[in-house]
């Protein structure tokens, strides 16, 4: 389940549109996915309890915002959930 949430977090950067009006860049939302795909790897071997809780939690946003492509939207989860995930 790991690989398959970070495996999404990843497509979800590299499927976006670009945008040039977008607050958050392409670059960024990259770098917050591997920031986040690592720390949820991280999570799940400390504390698998609590990482499938909080992925649950997630998951469905995640979901969402794979149909959405919204460059903003995604930086704004990847900020939400690292915090949860720390």
């Amino acid at each position: 389940m790991k690989t398959l949430i970070a495996c999404a977090a990843m497509m979800l950067t590299l499927g976006v549109v670009v945008s040039a009006q977008a607050g958050c860049t392409a670059e960024e939302a990259q770098r917050k996915a591997a920031e986040f795909a690592e720390v949820i790897q991280e999570k799940a071997q400390k504390d698998p309890e609590g990482y499938a809780k909080t992925m649950q939690e997630l998951q469905p946003e995640l979901l969402q915002l794979q149909q959405k492509q919204d460059l903003d939207a995604m930086c704004a989860f990847y900020d939400k959930a690292l915090d949860k995930l720390r």
